[in-house]
């Protein structure tokens, strides 16, 4: 059993890898040394977590200033430039593009950490219920006490987007139901309504930039067509996956899947 446990331990599970002292009372010094050990670990990786987080936040000003130079100097003609100068300021250019990419992903994995998937949901439905009161429609959570690793800013945005979707283009005196729960290494996150439903043929193009299934009722309801193109965008960084379903009730059921802990490469 002590053996098993140990086996478990990964970076993002440190805390749940605690093994009770006297639980096995022959090794309870060695439980005793092994949860100190884990608690150094944890210090040592958080450690580099903010490590890695400040000098990406330093080092994106500056890239940030050279990109708004170099844009604005490519935006205005200059005749006098001569081929050389020209393709010095393409590969500064795209070097700068890379150093910015590359800046953006420390950024990305310095805030990964353990998400508590029902509280967040919680967090989202009572910023949404003021929303949801204007159209009387009932908002429910049905979520397991899980958690996942990722980043709770991007995952509290996807889920909004989802929730705010489904009340939008729901029926007055509807239903919006939210469930998520794991099921072995995977976070099934839903997101149901009782709405007019998403055409079949328009199923794949939803989560594109600017689409939208009704003009006329999104222009009416406000936004640009951004919220399940950016939702999207949150589940092809967390290397997840989502699929739209017909609600049997009527409706539109959006599901997404997780790793329940995510690493980065």
């Amino acid at each position: 059993e002590f053996s098993d446990k140990i086996e478990e331990v990964q970076a993002q599970n440190l805390a749940a890898s605690r093994i009770e002292e006297n639980k096995v009372k022959e090794l309870n010094q060695l439980s005793v040394s092994y949860n100190k050990m884990l608690e150094r670990l944890s210090d040592a990786f958080e450690i580099q977590r903010q490590f890695t987080a400040n000098a990406a936040h330093e080092l994106r000003t500056p890239l940030s200033l050279m990109q708004v130079q170099l844009d604005l100097y490519n935006s205005t003609r200059h005749p006098d430039n001569d081929a050389d100068t020209l393709q010095t300021i393409k590969m500064v250019t795209e070097q700068n593009g890379r150093l910015s990419k590359m800046v953006k992903t420390l950024l990305d994995m310095s805030e990964l950490h353990e998400i508590m998937v029902d509280a967040l949901v919680d967090e989202v439905l009572a910023d949404l219920d003021p929303l949801a009161q204007e159209k009387n429609i009932k908002l429910t959570g049905k979520c397991k006490n899980i958690t996942m690793v990722g980043s709770d800013i991007l995952i509290y945005r996807l889920v909004y987007n989802l929730v705010e979707n489904a009340i939008k283009y729901n029926h007055y005196g509807g239903q919006v139901i939210v469930e998520a729960y794991q099921k072995e290494k995977q976070v099934y996150l839903s997101v149901e309504d009782t709405g007019s439903g998403i055409p079949e043929e328009l199923k794949e193009r939803v989560f594109e930039p600017f689409f939208r299934v009704d003009k006329s009722r999104s222009r009416e309801l406000g936004g640009v067509g951004l919220g399940l193109a950016l939702v999207n965008e949150i589940v092809r960084v967390h290397d997840g996956s989502i699929a739209i379903r017909p609600n049997p009730s009527g409706g539109t059921i959006i599901e997404v899947q997780f790793a329940v802990n995510r690493t980065t490469a």
